[in-house]
């Protein structure tokens, strides 16, 4: 894959692992954030064809994993297709088993109400699960890396195909903790893009880590 941003050299990002576009220009970090989310058109992707490709299509914009608010929370309608795809015929016939027992147990009490109320229950599973507010346990996602690794997880258990783009990732991580996300991604077979804004002696680029930067002056530094 290669992206073009602007007048500046191309940056071939290939196989699967972390890939880490840094800038200490202000310009340049706002472009890429910017054209990462389809605001902007300062960045022109293509497969290595030289073939266009989507950049809404292709990324997947995640944002700052602390300061972006609950960034998973968007992912909860791939989890869930991904759960109803594949839960087990058994299991699924326990749930509409006590979904049943539930309504005769509701129209029971009804019976001696005064009023003639009824009730209607709904055995899609989709919207039972949404009712019972299926989401993933948050307190094993409290810190940066935890959050970053369960993007990950997310990606390979619904087989999400687009690459996730992360900014300021590197601000939240230990160097070991950089090793192991990278580690991890390349043992998912994914491409992860980390956006960083900062100076190059404050940067920890992991051995084998593709790593392109643009200087305060706008000057590409490889």
């Amino acid at each position: 894959m290669i992206l073009s941003y602007s007048t500046h050299k191309k940056w071939i990002l290939t196989n699967s692992g972390i890939k880490i576009i840094a800038t200490q220009s202000p310009i340049a970090f706002r472009d890429l954030v910017q054209a990462f989310q389809c605001q902007n058109e300062m960045i022109i992707c293509t497969n290595d064809s030289y073939d266009s490709l989507d950049i809404a299509k292709t990324f997947d914009f995640v944002g700052d994993p602390l300061l972006s608010g609950d960034i998973i929370k968007k992912y909860m309608s791939n989890i869930l297709n991904s759960y109803i795809a594949n839960i087990n015929e058994n299991n699924r016939n326990r749930i509409f088993t006590a979904l049943q027992n539930l309504e005769v147990a509701i129209d029971d009490s009804l019976m001696l109400e005064d009023l003639p109320l009824i009730i209607k229950f709904d055995d899609d599973l989709k919207k039972l699960l949404k009712f019972f507010d299926l989401h993933i346990d948050y307190e094993i996602t409290k810190s940066p890396y935890a959050i970053i690794e369960m993007i990950f997880k997310i990606y390979q258990s619904c087989n999400l195909k687009s690459i996730p783009v992360m900014c300021n990732s590197t601000h939240y991580l230990e160097q070991d903790q950089l090793l192991e996300l990278s580690s991890l991604a390349k043992q998912m077979k994914m491409m992860v893009v980390l956006l960083e804004f900062a100076s190059p002696d404050l940067l920890v680029v992991p051995e084998g880590v593709q790593f392109y930067y643009i200087d305060q002056d706008l000057i590409d530094l490889y």
